[in-house]
């Protein structure tokens, strides 16, 4: 649905690499005619079964055998099955056929997303290579067309695994239980001297005054810390946020005049 906005009322819809059709079924109410091509002869049927109008063939010769004139060209998940050379030969062909102002969608699996990169696009063993936002982007324009729009699917984000995510957000900070026992109230010795006990309470306010200062320290340094703990955090889910971004990149083109 995220790619319905670039083909809505346009006069004719090609996807090439039609598949089941689910993308020509979205687009067919607001567009004047949908053709699906696709290599697979069960394809073909079901996207006929869908009351769509169906063609059995291999994208390339299709392309560049046609005399059809659309002005809109949809190829979701193809282009990784292709060589850059082929690749760059089906763009110039789309280019040839599309009337003036016509775009060419193209999307593919991002190399930028963990996931891909490390074990989903492997799995499929008819794939060739993948295909960055700027290497789309090059072939596009020296095909022919005019970059309108690159960039990832925002619709395909499943983000990160679970597990690796952090707690959100940070708890407080725990609050010690004081494991020192009172020993009662202080004894007054009649037989001390006023000079010892100034001597005493001078010792003991020179100990309080350092025990107050280093809790102040403490207190500062947690603080600190705590910042640049919420500062990693907020960094490590960045590069989560990074490694698993958008299953799927797209490229726009419009055919210059």
């Amino acid at each position: 649905r995220h790619y319905l906005r670039f083909v809505e009322g346009r006069e004719f819809l090609v996807e090439l690499g039609a598949g089941r059709g689910e993308f020509l079924e979205l687009a067919a109410p607001t567009v004047g005619r949908v053709l699906g091509v696709d290599a697979d002869p069960v394809m073909v049927e079901q996207i006929k079964a869908k009351g769509l109008e169906a063609t059995q063939a291999e994208v390339g010769e299709y392309v560049a055998a046609t005399d059809d004139r659309p002005d809109a060209v949809f190829l979701a998940h193809l282009i990784e099955h292709l060589p850059v050379d082929t690749a760059f030969a089906l763009l110039c062909n789309i280019a040839s056929i599309l009337r003036p102002g016509g775009v060419v969608i193209v999307v593919t699996p991002n190399p930028a997303c963990l996931a891909n990169l490390t074990n989903d696009f492997w799995s499929d063993p008819t794939h060739v290579r993948l295909y960055t936002l700027e290497l789309l982007s090059f072939l596009c324009e020296q095909a022919g067309f005019e970059v309108i729009e690159a960039s990832g699917n925002p619709a395909d984000v499943p983000g990160p695994p679970p597990l690796l995510r952090g707690p959100d957000p940070l708890g407080p900070w725990a609050r010690p239980e004081p494991q020192i026992e009172p020993r009662g109230p202080v004894q007054y010795d009649e037989h001390l001297h006023l000079e010892s006990v100034i001597e005493e309470l001078a010792r003991l306010r020179v100990g309080v005054e350092s025990l107050a200062h280093w809790i102040i320290e403490q207190s500062r340094q947690l603080i600190e810390l705590r910042h640049y703990a919420e500062v990693l955090a907020r960094h490590y889910d960045a590069t989560l946020e990074h490694l698993w971004g958008p299953n799927e990149i797209y490229v726009v083109g419009e055919r210059r005049e």
